[in-house]
């Protein structure tokens, strides 16, 4: 293809986010576009295009300066006139060039030529550009700017980088972010066989499962053919999956209401309490003094050693600090100071905490169960070859019985995981309202088995992602350990200054963008991409619950 000429770079050209183009026409280009310069980085090797973004454009019209007065503008009102005195400037930051040896995307040393020419480019030099390995790498969308007709330019990232580098999606409600995060979880799952865990705090996606059958979305609409042959393939691999006892599993407390939200369909969290450590039992029961924590503590070992039916039944261990204090008091292990410690008022209050904890988890195993929550089996071993999607439906708990599910249940992911004899399959945990779950000042009982999963996760195959709508008020710790960002609008400056903060991935163009991008685009950085781009987020199989009412058709829906 013959490359046309935009304009030309002007000014100091020595600092790569900040170049200056002069347009050549008013239409010649617009903002987030792309376009390239041939370029020399040394004497010995031929020129490369050097690959640019459109970030700003200035235009200006002397004539049309309000200190002129206002006749000047009868100029516009005189047939054939022709308008003079205008300037129109394009601000540049540079994406790099493929080095010609490693094929890496460098950014120039040298700086580019005064007077370069700027020229356009099209779809096939953007997807020779970003070259991507379609067999190791998910499909994210397109380009923004080529994303219909003939010049689409599709987005992959890379799948091992994405899952074990961490990845958070931040955005304000009613971006995307929630139906983004679907399109890759959904294609993680069935074209890539992977595990994923999402917790999903308002049943958004359940959705997906409603009345106990997968509900996939309406292919009409969808014009990008990839996206409509990938499809019908993520539907059919669900299919099959699901037949095969995998595919969407959905896991909810024990409430009556999910079995109707489900038709009987979901499986009810049965967490064994007693294979708990003390750490994870005071994180979940906050505020316990110490006589109390030493009270809880014996009435847990005596729980294990003395009660030999497995699983075994929470409501032993409420009998016995009540009742049962009796009971252990009396056990030959104990020493002369703990049984000396042992305080039926201190046990009374362990066990008035520990009920409210349970009561609004509804999520132990009790006798009257007829199975506990098996690891295993909801996430697989290495040696299952069956991708599933679990989604962990908390919808109607109080916050706390969310954190405690959500740290229970990522406390025996990575306990699993880094067994030495019997490993989990790598996984990928999803934490919707993130900012709930890992906070910025710590309150949450969650938060400390997050950022144990944020620095430690990699090494034993647990990735996570972390999405919010309130970056500002997220753990920094644990934003900083996902080497994939993808940000959708975001207008708050509080929440943009937070994401320069915890990223060192993105430049001042690409923060200056995000609160006039659409819904459905992305600002995409980090590992899992060569790039900083900028996405349209194609679509998904599944249907998903996170889309506003439509309350008027609701309203009017009464005639007499």
């Amino acid at each position: 293809m013959r490359h046309s000429v935009l304009g030309k770079l002007v000014g100091n050209t020595g600092e790569p986010g900040k170049l200056t183009m002069v347009v050549n026409g008013s239409f010649s280009v617009r903002r987030g576009e792309f376009v390239r310069i041939l370029h020399q980085e040394r004497q010995d090797e031929p020129e490369a295009p050097v690959l640019a973004r459109v970030t700003r454009i200035h235009r200006s019209n002397i004539l049309f300066n309000s200190g002129l007065g206002d006749a000047v503008t009868e100029l516009e009102l005189l047939p054939g006139a022709s308008v003079t005195g205008e300037h129109l400037y394009a601000n540049l930051e540079l994406v790099g060039y493929r080095d010609p040896i490693s094929r890496q995307i460098r950014i120039p040393r040298r700086p580019l030529d005064p007077g370069a020419a700027v020229e356009t480019v099209d779809f096939q030099f953007l997807s020779d550009f970003y070259q991507f390995n379609e067999h190791t790498s998910l499909h994210l969308g397109n380009l923004v700017g080529y994303e219909q007709g003939e010049n689409r330019v599709p987005v992959y990232i890379d799948v091992n980088n994405l899952v074990t580098e961490h990845l958070a999606v931040l955005a304000m409600t009613g971006s995307g972010k929630s139906y983004t995060v679907g399109r890759i979880i959904e294609r993680l799952v069935a074209l890539n066989n992977g595990s994923v865990v999402v917790f999903d705090p308002h049943g958004e996606y359940g959705r997906a499962m409603a009345q106990g059958r997968l509900t996939f979305a309406e292919l009409d609409g969808i014009e990008d053919p990839r996206d409509r042959q990938s499809i019908a393939q993520v539907r059919e691999m669900l299919v099959r999956l699901q037949e095969a006892d995998a595919g969407i599993q959905i896991y909810t407390p024990q409430h009556e209401s999910f079995r109707y939200k489900y038709a009987g369909k979901n499986r009810v969290l049965a967490l064994q309490f007693d294979r708990f450590e003390m750490d994870e039992v005071t994180e979940i029961l906050p505020g316990l003094t110490e006589p109390q924590q030493r009270v809880l503590d014996v009435a847990l070992r005596y729980w294990r050693q003395t009660d030999k039916s497995e699983p075994r039944d929470i409501n032993r261990l409420r009998y016995l600090l009540g009742e049962g204090m009796e009971e252990i008091k009396g056990w030959d292990d104990l020493t002369d100071a703990e049984a000396n410690a042992l305080s039926s008022r201190s046990a009374a209050v362990a066990s008035m905490k520990l009920n409210r904890v349970l009561n609004e988890a509804q999520s132990f195993y009790s006798a009257t169960m007829a199975e506990p929550t098996d690891i295993y089996r909801m996430i697989g071993r290495p040696s299952n070859r069956k991708g599933r999607l679990v989604v962990v439906d908390l919808q109607g708990l109080s916050d706390t019985a969310k954190q405690v599910v959500c740290a229970l249940l990522s406390s025996e992911i990575l306990r699993a995981a880094s067994s030495k004899n019997d490993p989990l399959r790598p996984c990928f945990v999803v934490y919707e309202e993130g900012h709930s779950f890992a906070p910025a000042d710590g309150k949450a009982v969650s938060h400390r088995v997050i950022k144990k999963i944020a620095g430690e996760g990699r090494k034993f195959g647990v990735g996570f992602c972390i999405v919010s709508q309130r970056p500002s008020k997220l753990d920094a710790d644990v934003t900083s350990q996902c080497n994939t960002l993808i940000a959708m609008r975001l207008k708050n400056p509080d929440d943009q200054r937070f994401i320069a903060k915890a990223s060192d991935m993105v430049s001042k163009a690409d923060l200056d963008e995000l609160p006039s991008l659409s819904t459905g685009e992305a600002l995409v950085c980090g590992r899992s991409i060569p790039a900083p781009l900028l996405v349209k987020v194609g679509s998904k199989a599944l249907v998903h619950g996170g889309e506003s009412p439509q309350v008027l058709n609701i309203w009017d829906s009464f005639h007499e």
